[in-house]
Formats: structure tokens, sequence, C-alpha cells
């Protein structure tokens, strides 16, 4: 007698959608940017955008990986993506106030590496996954 196939209930499909909110997410914000600044953005404004975008991908790749890891939650992302992003832009903003006008590159470092851990643990995730059934 064949196993009796296990569909999806109607929440745990919602939840498995909820896994494309931080992609969409990023990519509605760089619509958005690209649209507002049509002819390009200000130098004035280039680093503190660049690192916005950075801390932001930053999120996005950390919601992805909850999302694979099944703990994803919205509001965690969205109050982490909006905190990541001002954070960053301040921290930078207060270095040049200051006088410490490097302070930008240990945010690339730190996000940068961020950004890769989850990378790989997503990456990971992916390549220890056990095979189906139906391939066996």
């Amino acid at each position: 007698m064949p196993a009796a196939s296990t569909s999806a209930t109607p929440g745990q499909r919602l939840r498995n959608h909820r896994i494309w909110w931080p992609i969409l997410g990023f990519v509605a914000g760089f619509a958005i940017t690209y649209w507002w600044f049509a002819d390009g953005v200000p130098i004035s404004l280039a680093q503190y955008q660049s690192l916005a975008v950075l801390a932001g991908l930053d999120s996005v790749f950390g919601g992805f990986r909850a999302g694979v890891e099944r703990r994803f939650r919205s509001d965690v992302f969205l109050s982490g993506f909006l905190v990541n992003m001002v954070l960053t832009v301040g921290l930078v903003y207060l270095g040049e106030i200051i006088g410490v006008d490097g302070i930008w590159l240990a945010a690339v470092v730190t996000l940068g590496g961020r950004i890769f851990v989850n990378l790989s643990l997503i990456r990971r995730h992916f390549l220890e996954k056990p095979p189906s059934r139906a391939s066996a």
C-alpha cells in the first residue's frame, strides 16, 4: 500500500512563501531608489547609499537563511533590515563628524563577512539535504 501523501497545510504553504519576502523587499527598495535617483546618486550620498545597500543585503541573506532553516519571522526581518541600515549609515556619518574617515571600512568588512557566512550556510543547507523518496 503506498504511503499517504502529506500535502502541506495552508499555514505551511504560507510559511514556505514567506521566504521570498526578503528578496522582494530588496528588489522593491532597489527599484524605488533607482527611480528616485534616475540621474545618479549625488557624490555626497554615494558612500552612505552603498553602505545602506550592503546592510540591506546582509539582512536579505539573513532572512533567506532563516527561511531555509524554517525560522523566518517577518517582524524580526523588517526591524533588522531598517535598524541595520540606519545604524550603519549613522555610524559612518558619526565617524566623519569626529574625524574617523575610515570607519566605513569596518562596516564593509563586518557586513561582507556576515553575507558570506549566510551564503555558506544556505549553500550547505541545500547540499546536505537528504534525497527525496521520489528520486530513490
